[in-house]
């Protein structure tokens, strides 16, 4: 079972002590075994802390390290528990924030969680623990990228698996077709190791990089600069069936700043795009998601494009089965 430490603002009396109890249930029910100072090692006040010693640093602290994982119940705030969470993400462990529904949780206590979970009753949390503990193995993993519809698939792709979003910010530009492979890998690996340096101070992480470019009579296309751009090229590829998705996908398995594992794969996805009134095109247009895609489009959001061979997930922008596949090993 994994073993977490559950720090929590206690008020001596039976109210909390139930609290306690049901929490503990909760957890035990989803295959975790907590460890809470006021009962474990206080004992409720029977066991107090001895002469010269104190409860933070000669107590908490030590089991925080042997935790697996630090829970804090952040219903009501108090600064023994942002003491806990500070030292626990210097240890680089994993916090989960548990509070109850409308609870306030602070920017600092969000800065450092991995996840926060809102419950009314306590058995709400199992449902989520059971996920955790099922995925603990999994490293965090951080989406190289900025892009609405690589969040998305990778939501769907991960379900219950979270994940982190860091943008790279790294410049996107469109080469000449000799070498569209080598031109697409190097700048989603270049995603990569950019996010990869930004979180060089962080433990074992999973690092997905991802780089799109639309091919259309052999030339990479990029993001339009401008409307005039995009409205000119989705005139020019209307009526087409060899419209092609280049996908570069990298997948870094990092601790600091040291390469633990690196795989690639680069896919390709051909569509075809009907041949739309110009009124239809003006509205996609002012959808306002054009300057966001390679293309001008994404076949996600445009009705008139359609997948005629390869991966849907390669046409939108992100090979998920290689993301998938990666994770299901590990």
């Amino acid at each position: 079972m994994v073993k977490a430490f559950m720090s929590l603002k206690f008020h001596d009396g039976e109210e909390d002590k139930q609290k306690v109890n049901d929490i503990t249930v909760a957890l035990e029910n989803a295959g975790i075994i907590n460890y809470v100072m006021v009962r474990d090692c206080e004992k409720y006040g029977k066991s107090p802390i001895p002469e010269g010693l104190n409860l933070m640093p000669d107590f908490a602290f030590p089991k925080m390290a042997e935790s697996d994982m630090l829970i804090v119940e952040f219903t009501e705030k108090g600064v023994g528990l942002g003491m806990g969470a500070g030292f626990t993400s210097a240890l680089d462990k994993p916090i989960y924030v548990i509070a109850k529904t409308g609870s306030d949780i602070s920017s600092t206590m969000k800065s450092v969680a991995r996840e926060i979970i809102f419950y009314d009753k306590p058995e709400d949390l199992t449902p989520r623990f059971k996920e955790i503990a099922k995925n603990f193995h999994i490293p965090p993993i951080i989406l190289a990228s900025q892009s609405e519809y690589r969040k998305k698939m990778l939501k769907e792709t991960l379900g219950a698996i979270p994940f982190s979003v860091i943008a790279s910010h790294s410049e996107e530009i469109s080469f000449d077709s000799d070498e569209f492979d080598a031109q697409l890998k190097g700048i989603a690996l270049q995603k990569a190791l950019t996010v990869l340096n930004l979180t060089r101070h962080r433990g074992k992480r999973i690092i997905i990089g991802c780089d799109q470019n639309i091919v259309f009579n052999n030339t990479l296309i990029g993001k339009p600069k401008n409307m005039t751009e995009a409205y000119e090229l989705l005139c020019s590829m209307q009526g087409s069936n060899q419209i092609y998705s280049h996908v570069a996908n990298v997948i870094i398995i990092a601790d600091k700043d040291n390469i633990v594992k690196q795989t690639a794969k680069y896919d390709i996805a051909r569509m075809s795009m009907d041949k739309i009134s110009e009124d239809e095109l003006i509205s996609f247009l002012e959808k306002g998601t054009t300057l966001k895609c390679c293309g001008g489009f994404n076949i996600s959001d445009a009705p008139f494009v359609h997948l005629e061979e390869g991966s849907m997930s390669t046409a939108m922008g992100m090979t998920t089965e290689f993301v998938k596949d990666f994770i299901s090993k590990i």
